[in-house]
């Protein structure tokens, strides 16, 4: 196949894995299956085109660099990483030769054309400055400097009296320059602050999964990328703020105060638990001091954690007042598989864990009785969900009641975020998991998105899938899995395909006849048609479902 029919057949209309009728309500266009009598789902929403970086591990097709010595005018010196995740970055020298970075971003992958704008026209020596760059064989890519001394993973161990000065400093003025630009960074840690070469000074780096805040907004609905264990507790339900960022400044400092990760070998379920739950585990051979600072920056309410003045407090020495939780004192804790639990968020997660005892005790009335000392309305509401038809859809009310902030969790399963649920569908692959099914099919799913901020895309793709999943089961399930894990791709003999060029190179490798076979399957394997779908080729899966069906028919 030559390169300029397959660009032809290839021809991308948009990026967006969006799956909806039109917004005026006009019905969809209709293909059938060739095996399937119901109409097939072909219209994808149109979304902005200067979308963030979409896919944060997404597996990419490798340029060889060995061959090519430039990039628009930069030379090559070598290649830094192949595997960030979003891109490729690469050590070059401009024309006045000084070292530059180039970071090209992976094949399909976009730059947030407005938080670029912004970053642009930010002159701050707190906050990495960026130069427009271009698109370098189909890709685009962005011009940053290069720092000799590397991110502060590639500094640990550094002393306390460094992190005080030099570290909380520059880390808490470049958050305001970014907030002040309606900018939230959204994955502070260490891997993405960078140390400047004479080490008089920390730059923030890494704008990949930030977002933009709207004039006199301050809390934005966000899609379902961060780091778990340095993002804060209400990230898990799909929005962030400033006071966000200040959560993961907190994690920051304990990891590079104790020299490690404070969350290595905890599986995500702990991490998770721990961040919603449970008070900050700090060693106690962190100084005093230290310790305050990252308590107060760590306050799981966000309204009453530590931003950018109680830190300038906190560097000029003043008293600072750091407003925990209040405990409960005098309530009656709630027994649960031989362990104590005090107040609702601890208890909820209980019964996430053990769904069937958690069943056990809402229809004994065990929960009704412990619960009353919360209120009459948690009694009053926990009463009206076990007249539900179906248990598990109980079960799963009952844990919001108690817990509003929950993570997403049914059956026994947590998911700490949307992707992880996306991956838990992935693993059972080509069959269906019957719990995820149910979690789908029931609206419980939709219940927990349009009860937390996630984005109103989001929602109103969720929203749609649940109401059509009834009419094709696996083709609207792979639909919602390409949407919550699109670096997922498409399994197929053997082989994991990111994206469709490198499938059509490996298929027109074999004769006509071997290849009308392949896509006579391929065109009734709902995975790879919302797999296309995904890629942003739905007028191109449309003609071709019609060509075959006129050949069906004839």
């Amino acid at each position: 196949m030559t390169e300029a029919k397959k660009t032809e057949l290839m021809e991308e209309e948009t990026r967006a894995t969006s799956l909806m009728p039109e917004a005026n309500g006009s019905s969809i266009t209709s293909v059938m299956d060739n095996n399937v009598s119901s109409a097939r789902l072909t219209e994808i929403m149109d979304k902005d085109s200067n979308n963030r970086v979409t896919s944060i591990m997404q597996p990419h097709t490798a340029i060889d660099f060995s061959r090519r010595t430039s990039i628009d005018g930069f030379k090559i010196k070598k290649v830094i990483a192949e595997n960030t995740g979003e891109a490729t970055l690469i050590l070059t020298e401009d024309e006045e030769g000084v070292n530059q970075v180039i970071k090209l971003y992976h094949s399909g992958a976009r730059i947030d054309g407005k938080i670029e704008k912004v970053l642009e026209n930010i002159n701050s020596p707190y906050v990495m400055p960026h130069r427009k760059g271009g698109i370098y064989d189909g890709r685009m890519y962005e011009i940053l400097p290069y720092y000799e001394k590397g991110d502060l993973t590639k500094n640990i161990p550094m002393s306390i009296d460094f992190i005080e000065k030099i570290v909380v400093k520059s880390l808490n003025e470049g958050l305001k320059v970014l907030h002040d630009n309606g900018i939230i960074h959204r994955d502070i840690k260490p891997s993405n602050l960078f140390l400047s070469d004479d080490e008089s000074r920390v730059i923030l780096g890494d704008f990949g999964i930030s977002s933009l805040l709207d004039n006199n907004i301050s809390v934005r609905a966000t899609s379902i990328s961060r780091t778990l264990g340095y993002s804060a507790p209400e990230a898990s339900n799909g929005f962030v703020s400033r006071q966000s960022d200040y959560y993961s400044f907190g994690i920051t400092l304990l990891h590079l105060v104790i020299g490690q990760d404070p969350f290595l070998g905890m599986t995500d379920m702990q991490i998770l638990y721990q961040t919603i739950n449970k008070p900050l585990e700090i060693p106690a051979t962190v100084p005093p001091r230290m310790q305050q600072l990252i308590r107060g920056l760590t306050v799981k309410d966000r309204n009453n954690r530590w931003g950018y003045d109680e830190v300038v407090r906190w560097l000029n020495e003043e008293d600072v007042e750091i407003k925990e939780r209040k405990t409960h004192k005098g309530i009656k804790p709630y027994t649960f598989n031989y362990n104590k639990y005090y107040g609702l968020d601890e208890i909820s997660m209980a019964f996430a864990n053990d769904w069937e005892n958690a069943t056990k005790h809402l229809y004994r009335g065990l929960v009704e009785k412990n619960i009353i000392q919360y209120g009459e309305e948690y009694v009053n509401k926990i009463a009206d969900v076990k007249e539900f038809e179906d248990k598990d859809v109980a079960v799963f009310s009952m844990i919001y009641i108690l817990n509003p902030h929950a993570p997403l969790c049914f059956k026994g399963k947590v998911y700490p975020d949307l992707q992880a649920l996306g991956a838990a569908m992935k693993e059972k692959i080509p069959e269906i998991d019957p719990d995820i099914w149910k979690l789908i099919s029931k609206g419980c799913l939709l219940q927990f998105i349009e009860s937390n901020n996630f984005n109103d895309d989001l929602k109103a793709e969720i929203k749609f899938i649940t109401e059509q999943i009834q009419k094709n089961k696996s083709e609207y399930y792979f639909a919602l899995m390409y949407i919550l894990y699109p670096e997922i791709g498409f399994d197929y003999n053997k082989k994991k395909y990111v994206n469709l060029e490198d499938f059509i190179d490996d298929l027109e490798m074999n004769d006509f006849n071997y290849i009308a076979r392949i896509c006579q399957d391929l065109i009734s394997n709902p995975m790879f048609i919302m797999w296309i779908y995904s890629l942003g080729y739905a007028k191109q899966v449309e003609s071709w479902m019609k060509i075959y069906e006129k050949a069906v028919w004839e």
